[in-house]
This record gives C-alpha cells, structure tokens and sequence, in this order.
C-alpha cells in the first residue's frame, strides 16, 4: 500500500447526524475512539459516520470510494464517487484561496448491530491508493453485566390490634 502523505481522511462516529439550517451539521453523542455496550449482543437504534477526505487543490481526486470496514476484512459500507467529473465539479465549488479540496459524506447504519467486540475503520481509496481514517474500538464494558433491578419488596402488614370482648357476648 502507498503512502499518501499530502491526502488524509477524518472522521467523527457518532450516535446522529442532523442537518440543520444553514448547511450545517449537528453530531449527537460523539465517541472518542471507543464505544463500551454493557451487554453482547445488543442493538443500537442508530450509528453514524462523519467522514471528510482531503487533498491538494493542485490533485483533485479522479476516484474516490469511501468504506466503512469491520475487523479490516469486512466492508459493512461503499460509498462511491467514480466519476471524474463530479469530482472535477466539486473541487470547483470550493473557495478559490484554498489550498485543499473536501469531499464530506454522511454514513448511517440504522439499526446498527453488534454481535461481537470489533473495530471499525473508515478507509478511502483513490487513484493513488488507500488513504487510512480513525477507527471505532467497540467492546464490552468491564466488569459484570448489570441486573434487572429487583421489584421493591412490599411491605409486611401491620398487626391488627385484637379484638376486645365485651362482657355477656359470646
């Protein structure tokens, strides 16, 4: 594999993705490089990826396929951008005082099951070769699993006073 050094890619997992007024995005409940479950298996209402690739303004990407790997030898996701020249036109929409064109794209798993401790890594290939992004470690959470909590137990019954008999009633 070649090393890309002036091409990288970032990415953000994240619980959501929404997009909001103003071409902007807001991430919900983002992971720092790991995500614990307290139990396996178990499945997340949803899973997202915030991917950005970068590259020189003086090489625009003439391929570009971005994939979302599990254990590195499954592709759970493909998003491809083959064709030269919406790739061409996008490198045109950016700011002319760039140095660097960006290519961002959203990827969602809904739902997303987790069947095992794995990593996900989002990886990019392009004409020059693979360019490596960040990785999701997901795993157990340490220690046991947590318990159902118990109902309360109720409450034992407060004696009842005895009944007093009365003189000349049987």
């Amino acid at each position: 594999m070649k090393q890309i050094a002036d091409r990288f890619l970032v990415a953000t997992f994240c619980d959501d993705i929404r997009q909001e007024i103003g071409n902007k995005y807001s991430l919900m409940g983002c992971y720092g490089g790991e995500l614990t479950v307290p139990a396996i298996p178990v499945i997340l209402a949803k899973l997202c990826v915030l991917a950005t690739v970068w590259t020189p303004k003086d090489r625009p990407f003439q391929s570009l396929v971005l994939s979302v790997m599990q254990d590195d030898d499954t592709e759970m996701n493909r998003l491809a951008f083959l064709e030269r020249d919406i790739l061409l036109e996008m490198a045109q929409l950016q700011d002319k005082t760039a140095t660097r064109i960006g290519l961002s794209a959203a990827i969602t798993f809904s739902p997303f099951v987790i069947e095992k401790p794995t990593l996900l890594r989002l990886v990019a290939t392009t004409e020059e070769g693979e360019i490596l992004g960040p990785d999701l470690s997901i795993k157990l959470q340490p220690g046991p699993a947590p318990l159902a909590q118990p109902a309360a137990a109720p409450k034992p019954a407060k004696p009842r006073p005895a009944k007093k008999k009365t003189a000349g009633k049987p």
